[in-house]
C-alpha cells in the first residue's frame, strides 16, 4: 500500500510539471552579409620609437592625421598593437585621432599575463 501511495505522488508532481507552452510566432528578419572592404582587419603599430606603422608603413603624428583625415578607417574594423614602452601620450593621440572616424569595431590587443 505504501508503494502505490509514493506512486500516486509520484504521478501526480510528475504531471503539475507537464505544462503547454504558449508562444507567439515571430518572422525574424534575416541578418545581411556585408560585402565589401568594412570586414577587412586594419592593424596599427605603435612602434617604441614614437612612429606609427600602417599597412607596412611608419608615419609621423602629422603623416598620421592626415591619412586619418582622408578617410582611411571609415566604416573599418581597426586593431591597435602597442609596444609596452610607448607613451601614454601616444596611445591617446592615435585614440584620439581615429575618434572622428566613425569605425565599426576597434580593438585592442593586450598580452595576459599569467
Amino acid at each position: 500500500m505504501d508503494v502505490v501511495f509514493i506512486l500516486l505522488i509520484f504521478v501526480m508532481v510528475a504531471m503539475s510539471f507537464q505544462k503547454e507552452v504558449h508562444s507567439l510566432p515571430v518572422v525574424l528578419p534575416k541578418a545581411k552579409a556585408e560585402i565589401g572592404e568594412s570586414g577587412i582587419k586594419k592593424e596599427i603599430f605603435l612602434l617604441k620609437n614614437g612612429d606609427i606603422r600602417y599597412a607596412e608603413l611608419d608615419f609621423t603624428e602629422a603623416d598620421w592625421k592626415l591619412i586619418v583625415s582622408k578617410g582611411e578607417f571609415q566604416n573599418q574594423v581597426v586593431w591597435i598593437y602597442g609596444d609596452k614602452d610607448i607613451s601614454y601620450g601616444k596611445f591617446v593621440f592615435v585614440l584620439n585621432s581615429l575618434k572622428s572616424s566613425n569605425l565599426k569595431e576597434l580593438h585592442l590587443a593586450i598580452k595576459k599575463e599569467y
